[in-house]
């Protein structure tokens, strides 16, 4: 058990890097108010939690289970998107924000410039997300294991009753 939460963490935490870069790719390629990039901007977050939550479904049998699974990989996805912000801003850089970069550290304004993007920005972020993440990914944890849980017991239901006529 305690290598598949592992597991999960570790694809929580790729996720969330590359949703950062990822959506800012598609920000960039697409005009923001398509259809297109709006399914493929919240889409492309059931594609980590789904086989999660059959996985933990599967392995456990418990939609609780699967739920917290879930859940948890969604938050600390959250958590690692918000910090690549940070890990851009500070240590790559952006051209639109050159300040923030560790480089300037010696400006008299560079550690209240953080202070700010860190609260208001980094840690704010997290917060206003986090109620999705977790209320969110208990949802899709329950009703993916719920659907698997439900269409195993018929399956085999279905298969007892035609191996007795």
């Amino acid at each position: 058990m305690k290598i598949r939460w592992f597991v999960y963490i570790v694809i929580g935490i790729v996720f969330g890097v590359f949703d950062f870069y990822f959506h800012s790719f598609i920000s960039n390629v697409l005009v923001q108010g398509e259809l297109f990039w709006k399914v493929l901007t919240y889409g492309v977050w059931l594609v980590p939690i789904v086989p999660i939550a059959l996985n933990e479904a599967r392995t456990s049998k418990s939609r609780l289970m699967s739920a917290l699974a879930s859940s948890s990989t969604w938050l600390v996805s959250i958590i690692f998107y918000y910090l690549s912000n940070a890990f851009q801003l500070g240590i790559i850089g952006i051209s639109t924000s050159p300040e923030m970069h560790i480089s300037n550290h010696r400006d008299r304004f560079f550690w209240g410039n953080w202070k700010s993007v860190f609260w208001d920005d980094i840690v704010g972020g997290i917060v206003e997300w986090s109620d999705l993440a977790v209320v969110g990914g208990f949802i899709v944890g329950i009703s993916v294991s719920f659907i698997y849980l439900r269409l195993g017991k018929l399956i085999k239901l279905k298969k007892s009753t035609n191996e007795n006529f």
